[in-house]
């Protein structure tokens, strides 16, 4: 029996508030299927007009960027040491989203006529973020007029005094949460800072290079050559890689991000920036289609993410900004090289963990799982964090994975469900480190590697003290209720215009009472089935990925079903892809 056969899915149901008089009037004034409707006003927009702008997100949807604090200065900075040709650092981070961010403003910078560098920090050797001795390096190899961090900075408040010590000036961008004590001397762009009326408040650290980018151009742009019309194509050229760092950073799909992600996708069924098309292929995306959202998140985002988890991420900045087709063709090569060692890496240290707990793991007992590996076995830092995030939803537990190098483990931990990791592990590892940073659902940490029994049992006994199973229940939120003749095509075609997906705005969930299903299927995967349901003498086919794991004398009979419903590839007809089936309700 494997260890996921003893951590049992937890499931919550929930049907979302339902606003019939609203969904009769989308009906009415949009022509829409009336599920459709219905779904659209589950979520919040029953007003015609801000259903229309979800439905067809566009570029006029967005914000001005001036209205974000800071921005404005940091647009006057940065356009006058452009104007003179000057040195700016762009100071980024080594994942998607940063590599993205670094990519736009870079270029951004250069087409407006400044000496942009890019810098990078390397994961292992130098961590996150903005720190001194890579403040230093930077300033010292470059020596800029100026510093402009993307995706990082906010906290870096030593760092930034140091910097602007120097006589260097300082732009932050940043989009995390900042902390009580701000960098001083520096300039700071970031819509969560106090004070700040910009109206969207979720934007990735790429989204808030694109805006900053957006205002350059802007003020500068006809400067350069760059008129209206121009500005447009830049923005959306830049915005296939915020598009790409949207989804990868799985920040809200909503508002802007929406918009961003929708113009920038679209765009990506014609990537005529070379590094663009070559990893489009790589990634097995057929030319003249867009990517879905799901292709960025699983193919195209870890291809990018993989030399930063590995070794360094330049190669996919410069995959990102080349202009030469020859040489995206050889990075995009090396950055396929190092997807499938990042994959292999990883497969290991899950097949570890799982074979160790595979007799030792107790669903009834453990709230935490905690294992560690030498780095010189294959426990390679930058791939914990996933190969955590893999085993928490094996085991249904939240997962702190750490590899021993030398005197210290180093690793990262992952949620699962809605588990408060950050809140609940901080006040144990502070009693062992200072080395710790993240969120409620991620985090780093380094300790003494003397201190790792200890450590392991102390989060155990804390997490187990605030065991609650609840935290650990899958929650569904069904848009609306459907009958099985309203799933058909024309619903299928309506729910397509809810695309693109992702946080906060899932594929819509649609719940079906009482469908017979004869208990049979053909086995797709490893742990799903393709099957018949039926309603009333009307047959829907669907899949459900782990529908094997039913046991076969339960099969048979009524279920009630929660779907996502969508046009089979391969058949060109509805069908269920199934989230969720019990036993139906009396």
């Amino acid at each position: 029996m494997s260890a996921r056969a003893r951590a049992p899915r937890l499931v919550r149901r929930h049907l979302r508030p339902q606003s019939p008089d609203a969904a009769d009037r989308l009906t009415r004034e949009l022509g829409l299927p009336a599920p459709a409707a219905r779904v659209l006003a589950a979520r919040g927009f029953g007003d015609v007009d801000a259903a229309r702008t979800h439905l067809a997100p566009a570029p006029d949807a967005l914000h001005d960027p001036f209205g974000m604090a800071g921005l404005p200065a940091a647009v006057e900075l940065l356009a006058a040491t452009a104007r003179r040709g000057g040195r700016i650092v762009v100071f980024g981070d080594y994942d998607c989203d940063g590599v993205g961010a670094l990519a736009i403003l870079t270029t951004a910078l250069r087409k407006l006529g400044a000496d942009a560098r890019p810098f990078i920090p390397h994961r292992i050797q130098d961590g996150y973020g903005l720190r001194a001795p890579t403040l230093r390096r930077a300033l010292d190899e470059h020596e800029p007029e100026g510093i402009v961090t993307v995706d990082c900075g906010i906290t870096a408040v030593d760092t930034v005094a140091e910097a602007t010590s120097r006589g260097v000036y300082v732009v932050v961008t940043d989009h995390h949460l900042p902390p009580a004590a701000l960098p001083e001397g520096a300039v700071l762009v970031d819509p969560k800072l106090p004070g700040c009326r910009y109206p969207f408040k979720e934007l990735c650290g790429a989204g808030i290079a694109w805006k900053l980018a957006e205002a350059l151009f802007i003020h500068s742009g006809e400067r350069v050559g760059v008129d209206a019309a121009g500005r447009r194509r830049w923005l959306a050229s830049l915005a296939k890689i915020a598009a790409l760092s949207t989804v990868a950073d799985m920040v809200p799909l909503t508002g802007e991000n929406r918009v961003l992600v929708s113009w920038g996708l679209a765009g990506l069924a014609d990537p005529r920036a070379p590094g663009l098309a070559a990893l489009l292929r790589r990634a097995g995306i057929p030319p003249g289609r867009a990517p879905s959202t799901r292709e960025v998140a699983f193919r195209i985002a870890p291809r990018l993410n993989a030399m930063g988890r590995l070794d360094h991420a330049a190669r996919a900045f410069e995959l990102l900004t080349t202009a030469d087709a020859a040489r995206a063709e050889v990075l995009a090569g090396e950055i396929e090289t190092a997807n499938e060692e990042r994959r292999a890496v990883q497969e290991r240290v899950v097949d570890v963990v799982l074979a160790r707990l595979a007799g030792g793991f107790d669903a009834a007992r453990d709230a935490i799982v905690v294992e560690a590996g030498d780095a010189a076995d294959g426990w390679h830092r930058g791939v914990l964090g996933i190969a955590a995030s893999r085993v928490a939803k094996e085991l249904a537990r939240p997962v702190l994975l750490l590899a021993r190098e030398g005197d210290v483990v180093s690793g990262s931990g992952r949620s699962y469900g809605k588990t408060p990791l950050f809140e609940r592990l901080a006040p144990v590892a502070r009693r062992y480190t200072t080395e710790l940073g993240g969120h409620a659902a991620a985090l780093g940490l380094t300790l003494p590697a003397a201190s790792f029994e200890a450590f392991r049992d102390d989060l155990r006994a804390a997490f187990a003290a605030a065991r609650d199973e609840e935290e650990w229940a899958e929650e569904l939120f069904v848009d609306t209720e459907v009958e099985a003749p309203e799933a058909d095509d024309v619903l299928a075609r309506a729910l397509e215009r809810f695309e693109p997906h992702g946080q906060e705005n899932p594929k819509p969930l649609l719940g079906f009472r009482g469908l017979e299903w004869d208990g049979r299927g053909r086995a797709v995967g490893e742990r799903g089935l393709r099957v018949g349901l039926a309603s009333n003498g009307r047959r829907l086919d669907a899949v459900g990925w782990t529908l094997a794991d039913i046991p076969p004398a339960s099969r048979a009979g009524r279920a009630d079903v929660a779907a996502n419903l969508v046009i089979d590839s391969y058949t060109g007809r509805p069908s269920l892809i199934v989230v969720d089936l019990v036993p139906a309700a009396p």
